[in-house]
């Protein structure tokens, strides 16, 4: 049962640093953007920084609903190896993950209506620039105290404090 339990935190470890690649590669691609060419879609600017972060959120939910999946199959085989599975996730360095996740679902969750929005209401998109500020805005106005109340207890059982 061990070694079942240490491929799925292998499996969950792989999905995370596979969906932190896609990230940086997407990051980095736009910020190698030239003013010349800004991106043949949203011409650059926050249109663009908005675009990107929906596919990366995007992906990062996927890699974690895969794992979860993964990981919740494991109950199957018994209530030992699901138990030694999820103790990855209680330990205090995951919990940032945990808060990236929760901050990905939200920014996914918005955008999304955001980008509803456009699709039903066409004449919306001229503004797009505001609509884009007020979904940040209300993005930090609800994570904010997720990121906070979530990090504490990572802090409180971290052997460095």
């Amino acid at each position: 049962m061990a070694i079942i339990a240490k491929l799925i935190e292998g499996l969950v470890f792989i999905l995370t640093a596979g969906s932190g690649v896609f990230a940086l590669y997407m990051v980095v691609d736009l910020l190698r953007l030239r003013r010349a060419d800004p991106g043949t879609a949203y011409k650059g600017g926050v249109g663009q920084w908005s675009w990107v972060a929906h596919r990366i959120t995007g992906v990062g939910l996927v890699a974690f609903l895969f794992g979860h999946i993964v990981d919740t199959f494991g109950v199957g085989f018994g209530p030992e190896l699901y138990d030694e599975t999820i103790q990855l996730y209680q330990q205090w360095w995951f919990k940032p993950f945990e808060v990236l996740l929760v901050g990905a679902t939200l920014f996914h969750a918005l955008n999304g209506l955001r980008i509803i929005l456009f699709d039903f209401w066409p004449n919306l998109a001229l503004k797009q620039k505001s609509f884009a500020y007020v979904e940040f805005a209300l993005f930090i106005a609800a994570f904010a105290p997720a990121a906070f109340f979530m990090m504490r207890s990572a802090i409180a059982d971290s052997p460095f404090i």
